[in-house]
């Protein structure tokens, strides 16, 4: 019985697959292989299971089962891989499960058809980490993309910024040399045989997402997850066709999210924190999210000034005052009635309110909102003064739906303990042709600190985040002010996220 077991699902991963016609997916994979396994000492087979290909993928197969590694090699002699052939299903999960009944390997190393690998030997440097800890089912390397950029370095699915790629855009340099992690894509998934059977194999009902759903389950049985900076790939899905499967229309991509919200109580893409933490407290999922209790802002907690000390130092504070004056310029898109969720002490709701604007102010830290109402109370304001109301939590304002045609997130996103419910709430408030506005201070560093008060993101991280709450659409990419922020500026919309995402 070989040690390992390196498994390729394959359904056309063709050179009639790639956009131009260029490139062979699975031969050149299937050559990689031969080259970065070739002195590589693991006991191990190759084995890919074909789901039915209508390209030239299947014959590609066909041909390197008929092979034998190289007299150069360690396995010299021996046939390079096993072919099965299957009946198209269209189910990835069912091909996994197939390949998993009929394999013996202690650890699986699954690849995608479309990837190649950097490092040499690099089943070794994988067993040699997942026998360094019995209780780790999962790990995987680097993900790049075709250019060398960092695509991933494994994945968030319970995370305040929502599903993402951790450390995506980030130099090689900058990431640690291992991270635990929530979830490791398919396309470079090595795994313990042991952990995926125990906890069932891949769901057949999951059509798209079956990583992610089989890592919900590992991670609430205790199991851990992990990439190392060792090992590296290249993935090169952004170079085919969209394949013809039932998986991937909008209604199979919508399905797959339906599932894993019926099995999990929360959105794969954009999981709302508190349905998760009344689910999940005290399990090991959220122990592996690095989630903490459900909580309210305090301002010493993510770097703000404390209640009332805006009114005090605005007037000779330039620091301030161009912040101040950036948010007024955002809400100054529109003259219609004006929320703004998270309005600390006021001062900005009170500056707009004084251009004639109807304006409400939300916030759930009393002494803010009460620091706001005593200034309000002895200011004499054209207009009238900002409506300022307090709130439990400003994901639940108890608004009225659609009253608003602007809502404004101004450096708030990143210091609520739910940035997905809030966005949520903002839709629910915003008029049929209303604006979002998101101010949000950017993050400086490589990777997010999971589990801190101040959720920071990278540009696309916002970006990503507006869209997976889906029925927004983005008016342009975020762009920075000069201030250590992002502003994102986003209609309301019909948009789904599942095809924002699907289709990336």
């Amino acid at each position: 019985m070989p040690l390992v077991t390196v498994i390729i699902p394959n359904y056309n991963n063709g050179r009639a697959s790639s956009r131009d016609g260029t490139r062979d997916f699975l031969g050149d994979l299937l050559d990689n292989l031969q080259t970065t396994l070739a002195h590589d000492p693991t006991d191990l087979e190759i084995v890919i299971a074909d789901d039915g290909s209508t390209d030239d993928s299947l014959d590609t197969a066909r041909a390197w089962a008929a092979r034998r590694w190289s007299d150069d090699s360690l396995r010299a002699g021996q046939p390079f891989l096993r072919l099965i052939e299957l009946r198209h299903s269209g189910i990835l999960s069912k091909v996994l499960n197939e390949l998993h009944a009929q394999t013996s390997g202690e650890f699986i190393c699954r690849l995608d058809g479309d990837i190649l690998i950097d490092t040499p030997q690099w089943v070794a440097k994988c067993v040699a980490v997942l026998e360094s800890d019995t209780r780790m089912g999962v790990m995987t390397g680097v993900q790049r993309l075709p250019d060398g950029r960092i695509h991933a370095f494994g994945d968030a699915i319970l995370s305040p910024l929502g599903y993402h790629h951790i450390g995506q855009g980030a130099r090689f340099e900058d990431l640690p040399d291992e991270l635990e992690i929530e979830h490791a894509m398919g396309c470079f998934h090595i795994s313990r045989r042991e952990a995926i059977a125990a906890v069932g194999g891949y769901d057949e009902g999951v059509k798209r997402g079956q990583t992610e759903e089989l890592a919900m389950r590992l991670n609430l049985a205790g199991w851990t997850a992990r990439a190392i900076k060792r090992v590296s790939f290249r993935h090169f899905h952004v170079e085919r066709h969209w394949r013809p499967n039932v998986a991937d229309t909008g209604a199979g991509l919508a399905e797959s999210l339906s599932r894993f919200h019926e099995k999990w109580g929360c959105d794969r893409l954009a999981p709302d924190l508190q349905a998760v933490w009344d689910r999940w407290q005290g399990t090991p999922l959220v122990q592996r999210a690095k989630l903490r209790a459900p909580h309210s802002w305090i301002p010493e907690e993510s770097g703000d000034l404390p209640a009332g000390a805006e009114w005090l130092a605005f007037e000779h504070d330039p620091r301030l005052q161009a912040n101040i004056a950036a948010e007024l310029a955002l809400l100054r898109l529109n003259d219609g009635p004006t929320a703004i969720l998270g309005a600390r002490s006021g001062l900005t709701a009170l500056l707009r309110a004084r251009e004639g604007v109807e304006v409400h102010a939300f916030e759930e830290h009393l002494p803010s909102i009460e620091s706001a109402r005593r200034f309000f109370a002895r200011t004499q304001v054209k207009g009238g003064v900002p409506q300022c109301t307090f709130v439990e939590s400003l994901c639940s304002t108890n608004a009225e739906s659609g009253a608003f045609k602007i809502v404004a997130l101004l450096d708030n996103l990143e210091r609520t303990w739910n940035p997905i419910a809030l966005l949520g709430e903002a839709k629910r408030l915003l008029a049929s042709d209303g604006i979002l506005i998101v101010r949000s201070r950017a993050r400086a560093t490589a990777l997010e600190s999971r589990g801190e008060a101040l959720h920071e993101c990278a540009a696309h991280e916002l970006l990503q985040i507006v869209r997976h709450v889906g029925g927004f659409t983005p008016l342009s990419g975020p762009m920075t002010d000069g201030l250590g922020r992002l502003i994102l500026v986003a209609r309301l919309s019909s948009s789904a996220a599942h095809l924002v995402h699907f289709g990336a």
